[in-house]
C-alpha cells in the first residue's frame, strides 16, 4: 500500500484525516487546561493530579504540533501534484 501512487483524492483523504485529527488534539489540550483550573493544589494529591494534567498537556501539545506538520507536508504534495 505505501508504494501506491498519490493522488489529488487520495491526499485530500490524508488531510480530511490530519484536519480532524488536530481539532481533537487541539480539545485534548484544552481538557486537561480545564482539568488544572479546576483542580485547586490544596493538597499533595491535586498537587500531583495537577501535576499530571500539566504532563498530559504538554504531552497533546506536541501531538497538535506533529499534526500541524503532516497537514503543512500533504498540503505542500497537493499544490506540487496539482500543478
Amino acid at each position: 500500500m505505501e508504494n501506491e501512487k498519490e493522488t489529488v483524492g487520495t491526499i485530500q483523504g490524508r488531510l480530511e484525516i490530519l484536519y480532524k485529527g488536530v481539532i481533537s488534539e487541539e480539545n485534548s489540550v484544552q481538557y486537561y487546561e480545564t482539568l488544572i483550573e479546576k483542580t485547586s493544589g490544596e493538597s499533595e494529591e491535586e498537587i500531583g493530579q495537577r501535576r499530571m494534567y500539566e504532563e498530559l498537556r504538554q504531552e497533546e501539545i506536541k501531538h497538535v504540533e506533529k499534526f500541524k506538520s503532516f497537514i503543512l507536508h500533504w498540503e505542500e504534495k497537493l499544490r506540487t501534484l496539482a500543478e
